[in-house]
């Protein structure tokens, strides 16, 4: 007999022997009121009634219990299997989202969904300015140290990009070792600053190429284009912010080069500023 059916039986003849006591409680004080005799028959009716007729009904109730228990059980270990499985599936899907999305090596934004995010900022007709920066002679950093130690100097790059930049602010490999940010609703001073603090970052950033520690210059080459001044489309804001990068390039890298409206705008907002404080001191 397995631990089910002892389950059942026990359970059963303990219903069965209250339903004999009861009966037999209920025919004495139904014969002491009536005054009615008890022979050897009532009695025997009154104690074999229930076990003949209770019996069986409730082993047969218990059973049907413990078949509900069992599937209850059984259900509740599925539901269990079935949500660790849903949240398994979301975690792939997390993960696969995650790598459609970001560059796995930097954790920056992809080149596909980076420039998603500035061709919605052109058709919006935000004010915000693309900059697209260079690793410097990298190829060097490659062909010395090898291409693991080339990923690291790119990581470094990358995390100095990031820690420059304000939250708003979206940044992207754009592929090898060029680099993008989005600079969110930037006045042409801001977007001049933020470039210049990426560029001071990067080349103050602690990267050692060998293993004795000795530490290696990374800098950076920086071009930038304001997105509302080229409405024609996004291929024209893309090829002025190469277009200063390349002059970055030639005037000796490690710099910064924007569009000749935003330099000249700058450079007028700093002689305004210069004049105030001239005039403050006379």
């Amino acid at each position: 007999m397995t631990a089910a059916q002892k389950r059942i039986v026990g359970k059963a003849a303990g219903t069965t022997a209250v339903a004999v006591v009861a009966a037999l409680a209920v025919f004495i004080i139904s014969r002491w009121i009536t005054g009615g005799t008890i022979d050897e028959r009532d009695w025997l009716e009154t104690i074999l009634i229930p076990i003949v007729v209770g019996m069986p009904i409730a082993c047969y109730v218990f059973a049907q219990a413990e078949k509900l228990q069992s599937a209850y059980m059984e259900l509740a270990e599925l539901n269990a299997v079935t949500e660790r499985a849903h949240q398994q599936l979301k975690e792939a899907h997390e993960i696969i989202a995650f790598a459609a999305r970001y560059d796995k090596m930097t954790g920056l934004l992809n080149r596909e969904h980076f420039l998603d995010a500035v061709r919605a900022a052109h058709q919006a007709g935000e004010r915000d300015v693309l900059l697209i920066i260079d690793a410097d002679h990298f190829k060097r950093i490659n062909d010395r140290y090898g291409h693991m130690k080339g990923d690291e100097a790119l990581i470094t790059i990358a995390n100095s990009i990031r820690q420059a930049v304000r939250v708003q602010d979206e940044v992207g490999r754009l592929g090898g070792e060029e680099f993008g940010v989005l600079l969110k609703n930037a006045f042409s001073s801001t977007a001049v600053d933020l470039a210049e603090n990426i560029r001071r970052h990067v080349s103050e950033s602690l990267f050692c190429g060998s293993r004795d520690g000795a530490p290696v210059a990374l800098t950076v080459s920086i071009g930038g284009a304001t997105l509302a001044d080229f409405p024609q489309g996004l291929t024209e804001v893309l090829a002025q912010a190469d277009g200063c990068l390349y002059r970055a390039k030639r005037a000796g890298r490690n710099r910064v080069e924007f569009d000749t409206t935003l330099v000249q705008l700058v450079q007028s907002m700093a002689r305004q500023d210069e004049r105030k404080q001239q005039s403050t001191k006379n």
